[in-house]
């Protein structure tokens, strides 16, 4: 008889250490990866930049709106403000997928261009 209650405090021990292993092994994996970034694109606020133009190429917004220009395009580009208008701004290089962002705080019409490429450019009218 103490043989096969030998046998059950094995199959009881074997049991426990598997179920422990079990546990550890789930609470030191890695956590999941994070959920991918999806961009929300407002068509009233972006302006996206292609390989030959801008969409929509005149975009007319209220004081106070922040603007988003996102570079669809494999190629880089910059977003400069025109000479002349109401406030002046420029980005940084854009990547594929990156993103400027610029807050127009003054009324007027702004007319902007890509310093890489003069010949995308658009116009951005801002009331009061």
């Amino acid at each position: 008889m103490l043989s096969g209650a030998g046998s059950m405090a094995r199959i009881g021990i074997a049991l426990f250490l598997a179920a422990l292993l079990i546990f550890v092994a789930g609470c030191t994996g890695s956590s999941p990866p994070p959920a991918p970034q999806i961009r929300a694109y407002t068509p009233q606020t972006t302006i996206l930049i292609g390989s030959t133009s801008v969409n929509p190429q005149v975009l007319t917004v209220e004081k106070g709106v922040t603007v988003t220009w996102l570079n669809i395009d494999m190629g880089l580009h910059t977003v400069a403000s025109d000479e002349g208008d109401p406030d002046s701004f420029v980005s940084y290089p854009l990547s594929t997928n990156d993103e400027f962002q610029w807050t127009f705080t003054l009324p007027g019409t702004y007319g902007y261009h890509c310093t890489d490429n003069p010949n995308i450019k658009g116009t951005i009218i801002v009331s009061s």
